[in-house]
């Protein structure tokens, strides 16, 4: 098995090699084959020659750039789309869940689920540093906007602590088109209508300062939510019209 771990980084110059030198540290450890996608997702700063200078010789990181910034959403899109492990991990650059929570992750795809989501909203989560009570309460009601106009049940979406069989969600991103901060959502809309299993898995998060998702990003996803209940919809009629097409004709 080869583990492929993406992590998408806008402006992170300064704290992204703490990351990155825990994440290798661990995977060293371990009995399988790795890679280490950086997305740098048009990055203002010194993120591209920060890695390049104090990993450039490391040859299971594999560093990808591009411009202008496009979005969160559109960074894994990339990331996963040039993976090559049959599982690939989600993982904030800030890793605000530590990398050694990947095994209650892998537990679930062994029980034969196709995407994990580490959640901070269940039982057994522990959050060790809670947002502000402003963030804390956007993104408590983003949840239940979610749920109400999407349906997903899902107690958190956001955390992005993801894993997934690559083979198993090939057909997934072919749908995804949000770029920014409900790309979480899509992901998980679209992986359901499309009959994957997913599991949400408690895990440990600490927020870490200086977020780069604005309030205003946070709001014009309420509004892509929207645009995601339709899509859904779409994919749903559009996979039954298929289911028919396909089924034996019923004799009389």
């Amino acid at each position: 098995m080869k583990l492929s771990v993406v992590v998408p980084a806008f402006n992170e110059a300064r704290r992204i090699l703490p990351s990155l030198e825990r994440i290798f540290s661990y995977l060293e450890k371990q009995a399988y084959d790795h890679e280490v996608l950086v997305v740098d997702d048009g990055s203002t700063d010194s993120t591209t020659a920060v890695v390049r200078e104090h990993f450039g010789q490391q040859p299971t990181l594999r560093l990808l750039s591009y411009k202008p910034n496009r979005g969160k959403g559109y960074a894994v899109r990339h990331g996963a789309l040039h993976a090559r492990g049959s599982w690939v991990l989600l993982t904030d650059a800030d890793l605000s869940t530590p990398i050694e929570e990947l095994p209650k992750l892998s537990a679930a795809l062994e029980q034969g689920f196709d995407l994990a989501i580490g959640s901070r909203a269940l039982p057994g989560s522990e959050v060790r540093k809670r947002q502000n009570l402003l963030r804390e309460r956007a993104g408590k009601l983003f949840n239940w906007w979610v749920r109400l106009v999407v349906g997903l049940p899902f107690r958190d979406t956001q955390c992005g602590f993801k894993l997934f069989q690559r083979e198993r969600l090939a057909p997934v991103w072919e749908h995804l088109s949000v770029d920014r901060f409900a790309f979480d959502v899509e992901l998980l809309a679209v992986a359901l209508a499309l009959g994957r299993k997913v599991a949400e898995v408690p895990v440990i998060w600490t927020n870490v300062p200086d977020s780069t998702v604005s309030l205003w990003r946070g709001l014009e996803a309420y509004f892509e939510v929207w645009r995601i209940r339709k899509h859904v919809q779409e994919l749903r009629a559009l996979s039954l019209q298929v289911s028919k097409a396909n089924s034996p004709p019923v004799l009389k």
